[in-house]
């Protein structure tokens, strides 16, 4: 195993992480910067105010979601280090 590819191979997958959370944090700055609240008919649909409170945590992230991230990341690491292996191989050959 070539220990400077698969390190290649980790810190391309973080790179593609990272640039899909940015890009959906940029999406959905635009969304919150081009929303308009539509005020006038709010206040038609019966109920304007909440009635009840919540109280409690949301749990985002269980054990089953943590699996399937890390073993995501395992999956595109993989397909990296071996997509660009086989092209290394291919131009050594000809």
């Amino acid at each position: 195993m070539n220990k400077r590819l698969a390190m290649e191979s980790a810190l391309v997958t973080l790179l593609f992480i990272i640039g899909f959370v940015a890009w959906n944090v940029v999406q959905g700055m635009i969304m919150t910067k081009n929303y308009v609240p539509d005020l006038m008919n709010t206040a038609s649909s019966g109920t304007p105010l909440q009635t009840q409170v919540a109280f409690g945590t949301i749990v985002r992230w269980d054990t089953t979601t943590m699996i399937m991230a890390f073993a995501g990341f395992i999956l595109l690491a993989a397909a990296y280090y071996g997509l660009r292996s086989g092209m290394q191989r291919w131009t050594q050959r000809s």
